[in-house]
């Protein structure tokens, strides 16, 4: 079973485990699989009065009453949870509220047990700089984030750094492009079954609705097997600006209608998807990954899912040394699709967003490809490596 992960902030300084001079999460041992919070209720109560030994479990046991005494202490309110099973934990906060307390655990914490220490944030944020990460300095002001809890940025930008730290990318992880529908989801699965692992990424380019639904779903589908991971940071990310950007030239010539099946809607479609693609070229060169899929069918006969298209962004991937897979490409029977979801385990109702902007696919004569290629090749390219290679918003 996965153990928890747990980063403590005491005393100003950040608890975390160091192994072999690098730094990491604590790993909390799975001490009562019925606990509360993975367990961290225990692990807290543990190492603030005195118990833990090196490996993290307790020098001695206590009876019901004496631990009723002891974990009456932990106060949920200052655990939040950062991502799947990765959490932090504010000891100053709780501490500061109980100055008796306090003076227990103090003199308990004086020397840490096993592999943990404690850091300033500048030391973590050194290391992770050191190790050629992108990680910036952030305003100690408090952000919404997840769960109705409020963090701090520079706490935030330490636990992403210490993520950046740990990450070790194998062969076999691909960045996949999930809608929720069910190419993505039959794309998902051909891709594990193949023995990759699959990161999702989802995205919402300012007209979803319900642009959570694929990640709350996600949870109670893909989440519960191995091999599939949806971070969530990743879970709809904004790219509406980028959108906007690469669509404004045609918009400005050829206005914005929302009729079906026009050509206005292929370019529409097709800059939505490119701003995909900046986000997801962007976090697979920042990451590591080597692969990046996606769900494109050439039978829903969008251009943007043709082969004179799939394969020029196969050449646009690979300038990054990044190699696109398309699981489904040529996948024709719907029902076909259906059966082999449910032959999998899944069910075969899509858990895509609406797009307010979607709309058919238009019938295309050869000129119409051309305009559409075109405008690719001589706008949208162009466009997109500039923002990949942070040249954010200019012509």
């Amino acid at each position: 079973m996965e153990k928890a992960k747990l980063i403590i902030k005491y005393d100003n300084k950040y608890i975390i485990d160091k192994i072999h001079n690098e730094l990491n999460f604590i790993n909390v041992p799975l001490y009562n699989s019925n606990s509360d919070f993975s367990n961290i209720d225990i692990f807290i109560t543990l190492l603030c009065f005195g118990y833990m030994n090196n490996n993290h479990g307790a020098t001695k046991g206590f009876n019901y009453c004496d631990g009723l005494k002891i974990f009456e202490h932990f106060n949920p309110e200052n655990i939040r949870e950062i991502d799947k099973n990765t959490f932090f934990y504010d000891l100053d906060k709780l501490l500061n509220y109980d100055t008796e307390l306090k003076i227990v655990c103090e003199r308990n914490l004086k020397n840490l047990p096993g592999s943990l220490e404690s850091y300033e944030y500048d030391e973590i944020l050194s290391i992770a700089c050191n190790n050629n990460y992108n990680v910036s300095e952030s305003s100690d002001d408090s952000i919404p984030h997840v769960f109705d809890f409020s963090i701090s940025r520079v706490d935030m930008s330490l636990l992403e750094s210490l993520k950046l730290l740990n990450i070790k990318r194998t062969d076999k992880d691909v960045l996949l492009l999930y809608s929720g529908g069910k190419d993505s989801t039959l794309s998902a699965v051909r891709l594990r079954n193949e023995g990759y692992n699959i990161y999702f990424i989802h995205f919402d380019n300012g007209a979803m609705r319900d642009a959570d639904k694929p990640y709350l779903t996600f949870k109670n589908s893909f989440g519960l097997k191995d091999g599939y991971y949806f971070d969530y940071r990743f879970h709809s990310c904004d790219v509406s600006k980028t959108f906007d950007y690469l669509f404004e030239k045609w918009k400005k010539e050829n206005g914005d209608t929302l009729e079906h099946g026009t050509m206005t809607s292929e370019i529409r479609c097709l800059s939505c998807r490119m701003a995909m693609y900046v986000e997801a070229l962007s976090i697979a060169k920042a990451y590591g990954f080597k692969y990046i899929a996606e769900g494109a069918r050439i039978s829903q006969k969008f251009m943007l899912e043709q082969e004179q298209m799939t394969n020029r962004l196969k050449e646009l991937a690979a300038i990054y040394g990044i190699e696109l897979i398309f699981p489904v490409l040529t996948l024709e029977d719907n029902f076909a699709e259906k059966n082999e979801l449910i032959a999998n385990g899944f069910s075969s109702k899509g858990w895509e967003s609406k797009c307010l902007l979607g709309r058919e696919a238009m019938d295309k004569k050869p000129e119409d490809e051309k305009i559409i290629l075109d405008y690719y090749d001589n706008i949208l390219k162009p466009k997109v490596l500039g923002l990949v290679n942070n040249e954010r918003f200019k012509d």
